[in-house]
């Protein structure tokens, strides 16, 4: 990243990984997908997106360069690097869950 690019990221941390992350639908399919579900059909049944909106975040996910679409999807190295945050969010999400239903 050039000196010009790396001045145009947000100065908060959090608003530079939403950058990529975007919205709810891109992080819950590189969930699946940083999980090992790399199946077209299994991630749209897993993720109960519609197909346009399947297309339309793997798109995004594409663009973002977090995956890689050659004969099947696969997350990039970039996209790996955000696995630790997507099990912390799920860990997160369990906590609050069980906490719930207590």
């Amino acid at each position: 990243m050039n000196d010009t690019a790396y001045k145009k990221l947000p100065k908060c941390p959090v608003e530079t990984t939403m950058l990529f992350l975007k919205d709810r639908d891109s992080i819950i399919l590189l969930g699946y997908i940083l999980s090992g579900i790399l199946k077209r059909q299994e991630l749209i049944k897993m993720t109960a997106m519609s197909e346009k909106t399947y297309q339309k975040t793997l798109d995004t996910l594409l663009e973002n360069g977090l995956i890689t679409c050659e004969r099947s999807v696969l997350p990039t190295e970039l996209g790996k690097s955000l696995k630790p945050v997507i099990l912390a969010m799920a860990d997160w999400g369990e906590k609050y869950k069980t906490q719930q239903k207590n």
